[in-house]
């Protein structure tokens, strides 16, 4: 069933791609015939570009993420190595977040190159047990194939709600109208790639990599708590990348908020809430 859900969702990513691409092609031939059709196609190269290129480098550039090398004090090298063995997967590269807030995150359009990423503070905060934990999840979310749906739906959606921002910048005395506008677009984009069903079954993937899944409740349960008291400034529409919501009370925009509640997720894992 798992595998089934995750076509279906990588499926759903390349129709919209495709259809997008389509649309900016016709578009363009109704607006300018030939040279509309030249127009149209050079924006539908810039959106796969962007979707595929700078998607990536984008999260791990704004949150100034440094790769992990060598020997780590945590440990981390050595447990993403062995759980990506055990998922018959090569080991992702590993990177840590100058941040004080406790979260961990994970991008890549392939399982066979994917990245992690770790606050300092998850990395301060977690013993070796919690952080395997963060770690197997993380790790599944690739292997899954998550992180080419998750990171397509960010680069567009981002796209759309920066051009809102980019629009209002033009207004007097800070007027915000573009970008409430075009929030909803970025939020549908979201949805119509990243369903909840996909932090359920990456839930219960990991719990089954950890033979355990009270481990992975504790873990997400208190991270969900760090994240409300300590939350973290991230780029927009790139919330859904992270294990539970960064942004806590101060994500103030409801059309952008993608994770399932806490509740509903502990209650799918363990069978019962609150733990």
């Amino acid at each position: 069933m798992g595998q089934i859900t995750m076509a279906n969702t990588n499926t759903k990513v390349w129709i919209f791609i495709l259809s997008t691409s389509l649309a900016l092609l016709i578009l363009g031939y109704q607006i300018g015939e030939r040279l509309g059709l030249i127009v149209g196609f050079l924006m539908a190269l810039l959106l796969n570009f962007i979707v595929f290129f700078y998607g990536e480098n984008r999260v791990l550039s704004k949150l100034r993420a440094q790769r992990l090398k060598g020997q780590d004090a945590w440990g981390v090298l050595d447990m993403v190595e062995r759980m990506s063995h055990q998922l018959g997967m090569p080991a992702p590269a590993v990177f840590m977040t100058p941040h004080n807030s406790a979260n961990a995150f994970c991008v890549g359009h392939s399982w066979k190159n994917g990245s992690l990423g770790f606050t300092l503070g998850l990395l301060q905060k977690l013993n070796a047990k919690e952080l395997e934990a963060v770690v197997a999840h993380q790790l599944c979310h690739i292997r899954r194939l998550d992180t080419f749906a998750f990171s397509v739906s960010s680069t567009l959606a981002n796209s759309v709600v920066g051009l809102g921002q980019f629009l209002d910048s033009f207004l007097p005395y800070r007027l915000q109208f573009f970008m409430p506008l075009l929030s909803p677009v970025g939020w549908l984009i979201i949805k119509v790639v990243v369903g909840e069903r996909s932090f359920f079954e990456n839930d219960l993937m990991a719990s089954e990599l950890l033979n355990n899944r009270h481990p992975l409740g504790e873990v997400l349960w208190r991270l969900e708590g760090l994240a409300q008291t300590q939350p973290l400034e991230i780029p927009a529409c790139t919330s859904h990348l992270f294990i539970v919501n960064p942004e806590g009370f101060r994500q103030k925009n409801l059309f952008l908020k993608s994770h399932p509640p806490i509740e509903t997720r502990l209650q799918k894992l363990m069978g019962y809430y609150p733990i």
